[in-house]
């Protein structure tokens, strides 16, 4: 049966010359994957455009549900919402492209229905899309994220000098994998700050930088088969400029 699903997608492949089969989240069934055929061609008549299949694009689809590891179909698609800064915003793009690859991987463990992880998808998207400076929009948006997958870091004994990455807690032992000084309270702050806040921590380039590779560390220690976004080098270039 046809039915009208919300969407986000999530992520592409090239499918012989003119096809594509492209990954989405959706709010009714989860991580679902279609076949579209043909829509790499020019052709005028062309009832789907492949510019509605943008990294973390919000849509609406009338598509059937798909059987477990089976290709779908898409019937007609639109625009849920159109960005208005997103596709225009260096940064902000850079930020899209290694969110996307993040979400693929982590939605990859949640092959079912979880409204809950699509909304808090879909509202922090649309926060970027409205905010004037990314900031450390991206490092939360991970940290948040792992509230909604299993792993959020637990910070009781804030005052235990090493905050421990493989474990999630707050430790007296130093690791090779442990967060201290003023990294371990930039860590502190900005989890347990409202998502709104996170433009009042003002860090430099390096402190961010250290920031975003101990949220990757953290992911990859807890979250099978998590590797690190290929997009970080082009999103650490975009953010080096200015």
């Amino acid at each position: 049966m046809i039915q009208i699903l919300h969407a986000l997608t999530i992520g592409t492949v090239k499918y012989g010359d003119s096809s594509l089969i492209v990954n989405c989240f959706t709010l009714e069934f989860g991580l679902q994957s279609y076949m579209l055929k043909g829509i790499l061609t020019s052709k005028k008549n062309q009832k789907i455009s492949k510019s509605y299949f943008e990294p973390l694009t919000l849509l609406e689809i009338q598509a059937p549900q798909n059987q477990e590891n089976k290709l779908g179909f898409i019937k007609e698609v639109k625009l849920e919402y159109a960005y208005q800064s997103l596709p225009f915003d260096m940064k902000k793009k850079a930020v899209l492209f290694f969110l996307a690859e993040v979400i693929q991987q982590v939605v990859r463990e949640e092959p079912h229905e979880n409204s809950g992880l699509y909304r808090f998808f879909k509202s922090r998207l649309l926060w970027l899309d409205a905010i004037e400076k990314v900031d450390l929009f991206h490092i939360k948006f991970m940290l948040d994220l792992t509230q909604h997958i299993g792993f959020y870091p637990n910070l009781e004994n804030s005052h235990f000098p090493f905050f421990d990455l493989a474990s999630g807690c707050m430790s007296h032992v130093k690791t090779k994998v442990s967060i201290e000084g003023e990294n371990k309270m930039y860590w502190g702050t900005l989890l347990g700050m409202k998502f709104d806040d996170q433009t009042k921590l003002n860090l430099d380039k390096e402190e961010k930088s250290k920031l975003l590779q101990h949220a990757i560390t953290y992911f990859e220690l807890h979250l099978q088969q998590f590797k690190s976004p290929k997009s970080l080098k082009v999103l650490h270039e975009v953010f080096s400029t200015s």
